[in-house]
């Protein structure tokens, strides 16, 4: 069995945490009294409690990245990876998206990282350093658009069948970002 490291305990307990109490009212204090773990534990791997959030969802994110880079999946393999987790963290997701503001609003903050995550991805799989602007454009775009039909499929906003909204999310990839993820 793997040991389970300092991160993912936090991480774990902040998961069941959301489960009970609003996000806004998750301290760093209880994350660290609930993990077991010491505070200066959990400075030592993030600053605060919303470095923490996007680890949750980062973790995922870049080993899904690492899959469809490495060929290893296909782009609609990884969207429906993508709506799995989702469904696997939906509490914490609805939580997060309702009970967080402003600067630290995680849905800015997550559509943050996915733009930062597909970004890498295409770079990676591509063997560049740097996409023209258009393309970083588009990819920002896209990556947006993504989280938010993420958001509104997992929550019920959407009548689609889940076939019917992957079909979807890849034909939606704008024509220029097309050869760079497909």
């Amino acid at each position: 069995m793997k040991k389970r490291t300092s991160k993912q305990i936090f991480a774990e307990t902040f998961l069941e945490l959301s489960r009970e109490l609003p996000i806004d009212k998750i301290t760093v204090k209880k994350i660290v009294l609930e993990s077991g773990l010491s505070l200066k534990t959990f400075y030592n791997h993030f600053p605060d409690k919303y470095s923490l959030m996007l680890y949750i969802e980062q973790v995922e994110s870049d080993r899904l990245h690492e899959k469809l880079a490495d060929g290893d999946m296909t782009f609609r393999d990884y969207l429906r990876a993508g709506l799995e987790y989702y469904r696997k963290i939906r509490h914490f997701l609805s939580n997060a998206f309702e009970n967080t503001q402003g600067a630290d609003s995680f849905v800015k903050t997550h559509a943050e990282e996915a733009c930062r995550s597909l970004l890498e991805l295409i770079l990676k799989k591509n063997g560049l350093t740097e996409i023209p602007a258009d393309i970083l454009f588009a990819e920002r775009l896209y990556a947006n658009g993504l989280v938010s039909s993420f958001y509104d499929y997992n929550f019920g906003k959407s009548i689609l069948t889940e076939d019917e909204f992957i079909r979807y999310c890849e034909e939606c990839i704008p024509e220029k970002l097309r050869p760079y993820l497909l």
